[in-house]
């Protein structure tokens, strides 16, 4: 009797497993850009706010946040924005992630070309470093005209964001004459290529635009020595600079803390109307 009890729970059991359904979660969208500027095709990871979604809701205006090396900081990005959306710490935003590969990190993040022939590896990747003046054009040309044209909107800001290398190419769009964004979160940047290259540009730049930028200390990241002369000159041009040392992080995980705390900086005085 009691093995009979055990085979009809059993059998139950395997009823109720075969009822349960499952599916992959989705998240956000996948928008395949043509870009003849590159002579390639932009991927963008794009997350659009369930709000903006809602066909009921007419919005002609939204902020756009847009993330260099975005396979790595996408997810979590979304994530952030819907929590700050939600309490009211940033504006409706739409998210705008760039995927990159070794190779294009160091060919379009870069703002000059550096020649490194240490191993063949490193020859062919500084071969074809220096292209960060395309890689722009193609977003202010091409991508950022294209998202505003598919989702019929105006971006009333645009943020970027970048760690590390990615950091570097947030950098080159922050000295840029191009004024692209008008607001930027900096982790950790490679300040040191081509001889603190970004650094020089900064002498003789006025810039109003919030930045926020970051180091760590806990872990391998770039001495804080090394950035003295850089945040003395942002301090000096710019009085929405703002920077932090995050001494509980590394060179990893500082993005990611940037990111957070970055959001709630540049946005602190966002438009409450949307």
């Amino acid at each position: 009797m009691k093995t009979f009890n055990l085979l009809i729970l059993f059998l139950l059991s395997l009823n109720g497993f075969a009822q349960n359904v499952v599916s992959d979660l989705v998240m956000g969208k996948k928008i395949m850009i043509h870009s003849e500027v590159l002579s390639d095709s932009i991927e963008c990871w794009v997350r659009v706010p369930e709000r903006f979604e809602n066909p009921k809701t007419k919005i002609d205006s939204i902020s756009l946040l847009m993330l260099l090396d975005g396979d790595e900081y996408f997810k979590i990005a979304s994530d952030v924005a819907e929590l700050y959306e939600w309490s009211d710490r940033m504006p409706l935003t739409i998210i705008v992630g760039l995927p990159s590969t070794v190779a294009s990190r160091y060919k379009y993040y870069t703002p000059t070309n550096v020649e490194n022939s240490k191993t063949k590896e490193d020859s062919i990747l500084y071969s074809q470093t220096g292209n960060f003046h395309l890689y722009e054009k193609a977003l202010k040309e091409e991508v950022i005209p294209s998202l505003e044209n598919y989702f019929d909107v105006i971006f009333n800001s645009k943020t970027i964001f970048g760690h590390s290398n990615g950091g570097l190419g947030a950098m080159s769009f922050y000295i840029s004459n191009e004024n692209l964004f008008d607001k930027y979160i900096v982790a950790s940047p490679a300040i040191l290529w081509d001889d603190y290259y970004i650094e020089k540009q900064i002498d003789t730049l006025k810039c109003s635009y919030p930045i926020y930028l970051t180091l760590s200390t806990n872990g391998w990241d770039y001495s804080v020595e090394s950035y003295k002369n850089m945040v003395e000159k942002l301090s000096e041009t710019n009085d929405q600079f703002q920077f932090k040392v995050n001494e509980m992080d590394s060179h990893v995980t500082n993005g990611l803390r940037s990111l957070m705390d970055g959001l709630l900086y540049v946005n602190k005085e966002k438009s409450k109307d949307q």
